[in-house]
This record gives structure tokens, sequence and C-alpha cells, in this order.
């Protein structure tokens, strides 16, 4: 079997919050790895640091120490706008609070990510159409947000993320908001696109129901990997 590519590598990763006395230490030298077409899940009790783990994953802090590399890219280095662009051309993110548009109909959330940008406006409202409806939403495809259960807008949400067709998904929390049945299945459908189209996706829950899902499960906890399962 062919070597898969390494997505995302995180090395010695270390993230301190303030200085002094009171000084945080959310990670503590962490070191992981999510190869293309891998589900990696990272769990642990609140506070523990996956959370953090994900923001600096994505781009969104920086690290006070250790390498991160995204499709063979140190982000740690990186003036803003570069990670704004690594942000917006290689990672989605999912989030547990939705982050949709609330003036925007849930096909219009999905189709935004995709507009102008990989694809004409025809083309990607029929591609938002037919994610949202592998999504079980075909008949609130014109529905604002607000008219939507908390468990609708997370697969409106895994929609647009999947949208985007980026080379590392990160979900915080993404079964949270679903009831078991359906979170199974949206978690089937996220390993499905890993292995389709070679992603690497990392997930961060309490949900032990997905954790057949991964192919590697890590327990963080107070800012350290302790152990892989």
């Amino acid at each position: 079997m062919a070597e898969r590519e390494t997505i995302l590598s995180m090395q010695g990763i270390t993230k301190v919050f303030g200085s002094g006395e009171r000084a945080v230490t959310a990670l503590d030298n962490v070191s992981l790895e999510a190869n293309a077409g891998e589900v990696v899940l990272v769990m642990g009790p609140s506070g523990s640091g996956k959370t953090t783990l994900l923001a600096i994953a994505g781009a969104l802090l920086r690290p006070t120490r250790g390498i991160v590399r995204v499709c063979d890219i140190d982000t740690t280095k990186m003036s803003e706008s570069e990670l704004a662009s690594i942000r917006r051309e290689r990672v989605a993110f999912i989030y547990q609070s939705f982050n949709l548009l609330e003036a925007l109909t849930a096909l219009e959330n999905v189709a935004l990510v995709t507009t102008g940008r990989l694809m004409d406006g025809a083309t990607s409202q029929s591609r938002a159409k037919e994610l949202l409806e592998m999504l079980g939403l075909s008949r609130r495809l014109n529905s604002l947000p607000k008219h939507l259960s908390d468990g609708e807008k997370q697969r409106v949400a895994i929609a647009r993320a999947l949208a985007k067709d980026p080379a590392l998904m990160l979900a915080d929390e993404p079964s949270a908001n679903l009831d078991a049945k359906r979170g199974h299945e949206v978690m089937e459908l996220l390993r499905q696109k890993a292995l389709e189209a070679n992603k690497a996706v990392i997930i961060v829950s309490h949900d032990h129901r997905i954790r057949d899902v991964a192919d590697r499960v890590v327990w963080l906890e107070d800012g350290r990997l302790r152990h892989e399962f």
C-alpha cells in the first residue's frame, strides 16, 4: 500500500495563555499527525485543551512553541494574511456553534463558500443542494437559520464544510446537537468523504458513540496526549 500524504503535522506544540503567575498552559508538548483519508478522534474531559488544539491546527491560533504544517506548509511563521489564505483554501471548520449567516437560507449558506471562487453561481447552488439533500435537509433548503433546529443547523454547517472541499476538516463536537442515529450517519459521511477525496479529518468530541467511525482515537488530558487507542 502506498504511503498516504501527511495533511496535518503538529510537533511539540505548547500553548500558554497569559504570563507570570497568571500563565495557563493549555497544551503541553503535544505532537499529532493526520494523513490523507484518515479520521482522527481527539477525546478528553472538558478543559483538556481539545478546542485549543483544533484552533492551532486550523491556523486560528499560533502556538507558543512547536511547529504546525498543513499540506507540508509551515504555518507557524506566517503573516496574518498568509494564515487567512491557509484557512480559506486548505481548511474547513465545523463549529459546535454553527456560525451560519442568519440572513441567508440553508442553501445560500452552503453555496456561499464556493460561489465566485471555485464554481459559477448555478453550479455552486447545485452542489449545495446535493450536499444538503444528502444530509436529509431537502425540505429545508430555503429556510433561514432561525427556523432550523440545532440538529438541522449542525447539518448545514457540515454541508458547508464539505462544499469547501478542503484538504483538512476540523470538527468541534459535530454530533453534539444530533440524535444517536443522525450523529452516527453524519460521522460516517465524514469518514466516507475523507476516504473518497483523500482528506484528513480531526474531530474533537466527548461522544463515545462515534469512536468506531475513527481510524485513531487519542486521549487529551491536562493539555497532554496521554495515550492512543
